[in-house]
Formats: C-alpha cells, sequence, structure tokens
C-alpha cells in the first residue's frame, strides 16, 4: 500500500459537523412579538427553541401524511365515477 494515500477528504471539502441542529431548514423565531418571551430565561429559551423544531418537524410529517391520504381518496372518487359511468 502506498504511505502517501490518505483516506481522509481534503480540508476544504468537509462540512463542519453541525451539532445538535436537526432541523433541515433554519426556522423564523417563534413568538416574537409575544410580550411572555421577554420575561424567559436562557435555559427556557434553549428548551423552546428545540420543542419549536419538534413542533415543525410534526407538523411537516402531518402534512405529508394527510396530502397521501388526499392522493388515495381522490384515486377512489375516479373510480367509484369510472364506476357509475361518469367521467
Amino acid at each position: 500500500m502506498n504511505a502517501n494515500v490518505s483516506c481522509v477528504a481534503d480540508t476544504d471539502t468537509q462540512e463542519t459537523p453541525k451539532i445538535g441542529h436537526n432541523s433541515a431548514q433554519p426556522t423564523e423565531p417563534f413568538g416574537l412579538r409575544t410580550p411572555w418571551l421577554h420575561f424567559t430565561k436562557a435555559i427556557e429559551l434553549r428548551r423552546l427553541a428545540k420543542l419549536q423544531a419538534r413542533i415543525n418537524r410534526l407538523e411537516a410529517r402531518r402534512a405529508e401524511i394527510v396530502s397521501e391520504r388526499q392522493l388515495i381518496m381522490n384515486r377512489c372518487i375516479r373510480r367509484m365515477r369510472r364506476q357509475d359511468g361518469k367521467n
């Protein structure tokens, strides 16, 4: 084996790890104009940010499930109409 061959990619092609960042897209800060937000502590803000990211992911999954259900419903409705002789 050649001693000059490296198994690690060049540093300019490597991305820095995003530790603790699970959401795919940066989200808009939650409730910026709410009066109670000005009374939160730093630890509470961090927890709120984590909860908001979880809520966003749950809402995205729900939207995907609802859209899949809608597709199935539309297919079934078309089949039902074809069976009844309607186009």
